[in-house]
Order: structure tokens, then sequence, then C-alpha cells
């Protein structure tokens, strides 16, 4: 079981948007239980999710870069 905090990431790697829910890591890695890197379905690039403060700057960030446009 991998704990995703998103549904929705986008590949910092490619820029694919994916859904994240069991994009988590694989069942036989042993760090899986309470892991927080996600792997993109488009190229394979894995990568951690942001959690916390930094999570919800990021998200703030982007809502704000999009309404200035």
């Amino acid at each position: 079981m991998t704990a995703i905090v998103a549904k929705e990431e986008r590949c910092p790697l490619c820029g694919s948007n994916f859904d994240a829910e069991g994009q988590g890591c694989r069942p036989s890695c042993p760090m899986a239980r309470g892991c927080r890197v996600v792997c993109c379905p488009s190229c394979g690039y894995s990568f951690p999710q942001e959690t916390g403060l930094a999570a919800r700057l990021k998200g703030w960030l982007e809502r704000r870069k999009e309404a200035v446009r």
C-alpha cells in the first residue's frame, strides 16, 4: 500500500499530467509502505511527491500564475 497525497501529478521530466493513484512504488520494494515516490506512466521517471507546506505553496503559486495569464 502506497501513501499518495495528491491524485493528480505532473511529471517534472516529460510534463505529462497523470492520475497518481496507484503509481507508487512497486509492491516488491521493501520501502513501499509510506513511500511518497510516484512513477510517471509516460516516461517511467520516478520522483517524490511534495507534501505539507511545500505542496500547498506550490499549488498556490501555480493557481496564482494561471490567474495572471
